[in-house]
């Protein structure tokens, strides 16, 4: 005979991610934050002039900011302190936070700087590097209180 219909189906159990491993979060955080700091610092230590010359700055402009291969060879170091907390991050939350207001006081920045309209570089370049230096922020500072205890040198499991 027929049998009662239930009117609760059995439900398949819900799919739940495993949450992301902080060690994992921290490492992609830095692999981003040494492109960021290579893709500016790069360009201003070869090539100043072209770089400003190519991201829309006029000519004399741009060969008088030619001087700023300093501010490139900054970013380049921060890139190699990067790599190193990549290869031992225990005990070095310090330069991971360091890191992050760099790239924190990097945007706010450009974010001023576009607020103001002082930059004198074209449009593209100006959104460019305000989503690449606030994202690189944002990402950065997330990483680093995900992997708070990778960075005391505790173990995450």
């Amino acid at each position: 005979m027929n049998e009662p219909v239930s009117s609760e189906e059995p439900r398949e159990p819900a799919i739940r991610r495993a949450p992301r491993d902080p060690a994992a979060t921290l490492t992609a955080a830095m692999v981003v934050y040494i492109f960021v700091n290579l893709a500016f610092a790069l360009p201003l230590v070869i090539f100043p002039a072209a770089y400003f010359d190519l991201i829309g700055l006029p000519g004399s402009g741009a060969y008088q900011l030619g001087g700023l291969r300093w501010v490139g060879a900054v970013l380049l170091a921060w890139s190699i302190t990067a790599i190193q907390v990549l290869a031992r991050p225990g005990g070095k939350a310090v330069f991971v936070t360091t890191g992050a207001v760099q790239l924190t006081f990097g945007a706010v920045a450009f974010l001023y700087s576009w607020s103001v309209r002082e930059y004198g570089w074209d449009l593209w370049y100006q959104i460019l590097a305000s989503v690449t230096w606030t994202g690189g922020a944002v990402y950065l500072w997330w990483a680093r209180m995900s992997g708070r205890k990778v960075l005391r040198g505790e173990s995450t499991s």
